[in-house]
């Protein structure tokens, strides 16, 4: 494969996971739009799974920046009702096409943020 089909490839990918986003946002009462822009994609993730816009900021740091998002995609998740462990496993694996999942398909509804102020630590 080479570069050219490699490029294609990631902006293929990239599409699909933007589509998925983009309906998912949608569904959580966040504007479409919001998946689009790079930024204002992690904020609006905040604000559904219920964190502080802050939170965001953690995806610059080196290395530390791998356990969050999987610790986001799980909450993301469990804001949509998936709960098993099983779910857990696969949005960390196929992040991009379990949110085009939980985007497209009609008996998933949003249940509401589930991350608690209460904890009073960034790395709860």
């Amino acid at each position: 494969m080479d570069i050219n089909q490699r490029i294609v490839l990631i902006i293929f990918l990239g599409a699909i996971a933007a589509c998925g986003a983009a309906r998912l946002f949608a569904k959580a009462g966040q504007p479409f739009w919001h998946a689009l822009v790079p930024g204002l994609n992690l904020v609006t993730l905040m604000r559904i799974v219920g964190r502080p816009e802050t939170h965001a900021l953690w995806i610059l740091v080196p290395s530390v920046n791998l356990y969050f998002m999987a610790k986001w995609m799980v909450e993301l998740a469990q804001s949509f009702g998936k709960h098993h462990w099983l779910d857990h496993i696969l949005v960390i694996v196929f992040s991009a096409f379990y949110v085009l999942n939980l985007g497209l398909a009609y008996n998933e509804e949003y249940e509401g943020p589930v991350y608690t102020k209460a904890t009073g630590t960034a790395f709860a």
